[in-house]
């Protein structure tokens, strides 16, 4: 009886030292093993879509494992053309791209061809205003009116007699404009229909001569016209073929002349 006693006295006294060490000792959690960090293999292409393992780094994606770009839309190059003007692409041409008009303040030398005229009468000045469209395109237009004024030296004519020309004609224009630059060469050849007054500035004592005619002409011949910008200028040779003439009376009589002359204008 003695015995078990004892045991178990002990035993509760035991169990009582262990309460009290683990009372006393701080409540420590055990630290967790390291996880090694997996060292990525670049030489292995990776997907960037390939799920990424919880504790482990991603690998770099290569050029390889990436989507091929998309392609680039291609811009056609655009067209190297001469020159540019206002309103027009840098380079585009004038001649193409604007139809071209012009007003023209010119004058000249003019002479009849014709031997009864001739003979009485001197070479003189002639002058004109034009109107012109299509300056820079192949064919063109021009509206003019046109004077010429001239001496006379003959029997049967007051001293001082001067023979004056005034009239209008319409000319139907082929050209070649060459454009460099702001710059614009052209050639061109023209023929057309008209009307022509003439008249003696003073009275005539000769039947041979009518103091005025009025006669249907057809001027013809051909140019050179330069522009720069807006400031042009052009020379021309021209003849006039005349139709009912009946100012002078005798053969070889016809009012045809010949001229050369220049004009100074603007174009738009």
């Amino acid at each position: 009886m003695k015995r078990p006693t004892m045991m178990m006295v002990a035993a509760v006294a035991t169990l009582g030292t262990a309460a009290a060490a683990r009372a006393q000792a701080p409540e420590t959690a055990p630290a967790p093993a390291p996880v090694p960090p997996t060292i990525p293999n670049n030489s292995d292409p990776v997907s960037p879509e390939e799920p990424v393992v919880p504790g482990t780094v991603p690998s770099m994606a290569t050029p390889e494992a990436l989507p091929p770009p998309a392609p680039m839309p291609v811009t056609p190059a655009p067209v190297a053309t001469p020159y540019e003007v206002e309103g027009v692409p840098r380079g585009y041409p004038v001649w193409i791209s604007k139809m071209g008009s012009a007003v023209m303040l010119g004058g000249g030398f003019e002479d009849f061809t014709q031997s009864a005229p001739k003979s009485q009468t001197n070479g003189g000045g002639s002058w004109d205003l034009r109107l012109a469209a299509g300056t820079r395109q192949f064919v063109g237009l021009e509206a003019a009116y046109v004077g010429a004024a001239r001496s006379v030296n003959a029997l049967g004519f007051n001293t001082n007699t001067t023979l004056v020309s005034n009239g209008v004609e319409g000319l139907f224009r082929l050209n070649v404009p060459v454009a460099a630059g702001p710059l614009l060469l052209e050639p061109f050849g023209f023929v057309g229909l008209g009307w022509q007054h003439y008249y003696l500035s003073k009275s005539v004592t000769t039947a041979d001569v009518t103091r005025s005619d009025d006669v249907m002409s057809m001027p013809y011949g051909a140019g050179f016209m330069m522009a720069y910008g807006m400031f042009m200028l052009d020379a021309r040779v021209q003849w006039r073929e005349t139709y009912y003439n009946d100012m002078f009376r005798a053969e070889g009589s016809k009012l045809n002349t010949w001229g050369a002359g220049g004009n100074i204008g603007v174009e738009f």
